[in-house]
């Protein structure tokens, strides 16, 4: 009988040692998901403060998010400078609302000529028509 007990204890030895690493790789594995869930979970309890632009965009009022775009693509480099600045003066409540045309009246007073396209619509019986489109049935 001692010679069955040395043999089970001798087999029982690999499987003891793939059991342990089982358990292992689980808790690993364990651990691993009980970190980025608490990286998820700080991250959601402390939100990033909004950027320049973002602070920017919610004071634009009439299409000043357009004349942003449209000055960002002329001017890149100056309006990189401009917008944290001009997001100063509102997160300071110095300007509470921008609207399109004082931001390109702005643009315009520092020397950025600032090109935005517009176009000017008439509605005439329930249809709505550009002003050139009027003019040119009116006179062909």
């Amino acid at each position: 009988m001692p010679e069955d007990e040395t043999k089970e204890t001798d087999a029982s030895i690999p499987e003891d040692t793939a059991l342990k690493m089982m358990n292992a790789r689980r808790m690993l594995a364990l651990r691993k998901r009980a970190n980025t869930a608490a990286r998820a979970e700080t991250e959601a309890k402390s939100p990033k403060p909004p950027s320049d632009r973002e602070v920017l965009l919610k004071a634009l009022v009439d299409r000043g998010d357009e004349v942003l775009r449209y000055a960002e693509g002329a001017y890149p480099r100056e309006m990189a400078i401009l917008v944290p600045k001009l997001a100063s003066l509102v997160r300071s409540k110095q300007v509470p609302a921008i609207s399109g045309g004082d931001l390109l009246q702005f643009l315009r007073s520092i020397g950025l000529r600032v090109s935005v396209p517009t176009t000017i619509s008439v509605t005439e019986h329930g249809k709505t028509v550009s002003l050139a489109e009027k003019l040119k049935k009116e006179i062909g």
